[in-house]
């Protein structure tokens, strides 16, 4: 701004000079004596800004010289501060991450820690339901027949403990790139590492009962990129938008199997396609003639490989899976599962063998769909209806885990059987928000397994066996109020029933309050 000014000085002061040295002569312009000297004052005047003006910009030349002397000495002293102002000065381009999200001063990624600190309190009425209800784990009512105990039924335990195992750990990483594909991760964990289930017949140790050992356990650690996510986290056949809000962790479904997976999703408007490919594990019925002096079972429950029987499975399980998101809320959605059921009837030295060893592999091939209904009726309220029909699909529908197939390897050698077990999953609920801090929730869910016929091939009759599973039965009720955002209070009321293929039955009464924050 000086140097302009200078220069329009400059230029008046020369046009004056100009018009003095080129005053007219008297003789052809009559020009006053006045009129000279007013221009010669003129003259005078912008003589003395310019003089003032090359003062004032000498001035400044030296400020500069000196403020640049000082930013140099600042520079080479403290080399962090100058590379964190010329970070500041380039925040107008640094990516906007979402609320809760910490950015990661001098890259494009952020972070964000997060989780849940809950308390559960349940009270059994009748048999133990466990920490997290699990129907198969809760005990028969069986009737004793020896000479302690003629013809007496097995009596209920009534049961009270508290747990905050449900207390979650999460962290989240988001980096974000000038392709827009951002990349996400997520890593999650709970402290239900151990757990106390229901009693089993024959009693249960003194030590199942405790519920005060926490053992953290990974539940999620999955990364995404676009459509592609890899890593742990809950299996593609269920769809976990369609539930209600409940207070216990596995729910009416029975809890979400979370399984090592990659999967790709691509969306075609509101319908979003995802294929994927699951780890798989072989879980099953196994018959035995083992000896020993207490009474037990003929059979044993495997939700994994036993001593002498290996799971083997070729390839993952694949899973398809198409849902399709409507505007107001509501969605639906259908998967279908195959699966790679192939055991291994073998043993090592040591092995407590079950059975006859033959070395040889069994086949079985395991197959499910799952439909699953969020209709929306207004504001949040929503009905949900979901079922799940197949063979050998027990590791996805948690309350039959160990339920997919039926392995007798006690038959002659060419009569061993191993064939997989059709079952089926119903269930129907409705969620009702009375408004932003209330909501009431209910429910019911039937398992059945088609066990019946397995059962009468093997003529179980021992009166310390109740038969195979049959029918497990879920219905709830709850009601949640929300004070503030993030802070909950549960009340719930769950009655489990089981039944066998001998006709005996399970039934479990529970109440459970839960108070819990999510940050």
């Amino acid at each position: 701004m000086i140097k302009s000014t200078l220069i329009t000085l400059m230029l008046g002061l020369s046009s004056a000079v100009l018009c003095a040295a080129n005053v007219p002569d008297v003789q052809t312009v009559s020009t006053t004596k006045s009129e000279v000297e007013a221009l010669q004052k003129k003259i005078d005047a912008l003589k003395k800004q310019l003089e003032t003006i090359v003062r004032q910009v000498k001035e400044q030349n030296s400020q500069v010289k000196e403020i640049q002397s000082e930013n140099k000495q600042i520079k080479e002293q403290h080399p962090a501060t100058t590379q964190s102002s010329a970070a500041t000065n380039q925040g107008e381009n640094a990516p906007v991450f979402d609320k809760g999200y910490i950015a990661i001063p001098g890259t494009t990624a952020a972070v964000k820690i997060g989780g849940l600190v809950k308390l559960d309190v349940i009270r059994d009425a009748k048999a133990h339901t466990g920490e997290q209800t699990n129907i198969s784990r809760m005990p028969y009512a069986l009737q004793m027949r020896n000479a302690n105990l003629p013809n007496v039924p097995t009596k209920w335990k009534e049961h009270f403990y508290l747990h905050a195992k449900q207390s979650k750990i999460r962290l989240d990483m988001l980096v974000k790139n000038k392709s827009g594909n951002d990349v996400t991760a997520l890593v999650e964990g709970d402290f239900f590492g151990s757990t106390q289930f229901g009693d089993n017949f024959p009693p249960a140790s003194a030590t199942s009962q405790v519920s005060t050992t926490y053992t953290f356990r990974l539940r999620h650690a999955v990364l995404g990129y676009g459509g592609l996510e890899a890593g742990h986290t809950t299996t593609t056949f269920h769809t976990t938008e369609a539930y209600i809000p409940e207070i216990d962790l596995n729910g009416l479904v029975g809890g979400d199997a979370r399984h090592a997976l990659v999967r790709y999703t691509h969306k075609f408007g509101k319908l979003a396609v995802t294929a994927a490919a699951e780890h798989g594990r072989v879980d099953y019925v196994t018959y035995n003639n083992a000896p020993g002096a207490a009474p037990q079972k003929n059979y044993t429950y495997n939700a994994q490989d036993s001593a002498s029987n290996l799971s083997k499975p070729t390839r993952p399980d694949l899973i398809l899976k198409l849902k399709y998101d409507f505007d107001n809320g509501s969605l639906f959605a259908i998967s279908v599962v195959n699966r790679d059921l192939q055991i291994k009837n073998n043993a090592v030295s040591g092995d407590n063998v079950i059975g006859t060893v033959d070395g040889r592999t069994y086949k079985g091939t395991g197959w499910g769909t799952n439909i699953a209904v969020k209709a929306i009726t207004y504001g949040k309220s929503h009905f949900i209806f979901g079922v799940a029909a197949g063979r050998g699909i027990g590791w996805y529908l948690l309350e039959a885990n160990g339920r997919s197939s039926l392995f007798d390897p006690t038959l002659p050698d060419g009569q061993r059987t191993y064939k997989q077990i059709k079952m089926q999953m119903l269930l129907v609920g409705y969620a009702h928000y009375w408004n932003a801090q209330w909501n009431t929730n209910i429910g019911v869910a039937r398992f059945t397994l088609d066990t019946q016929k397995l059962s009468n091939e093997r003529n179980i009759t021992k009166w310390y066996e109740p038969g195979l599973d049959k029918i497990f039965d879920k219905f709830l009720i709850n009601t949640i109020y929300s004070p503030e955002e993030n802070l909950q209070f549960g009340l719930e009321y769950y009655v489990l029933k089981r039944k066998s293929t001998l006709g005996y039955r399970g039934l479990g009464q529970r109440l459970q309050f839960g108070v819990s924050y999510k940050f």
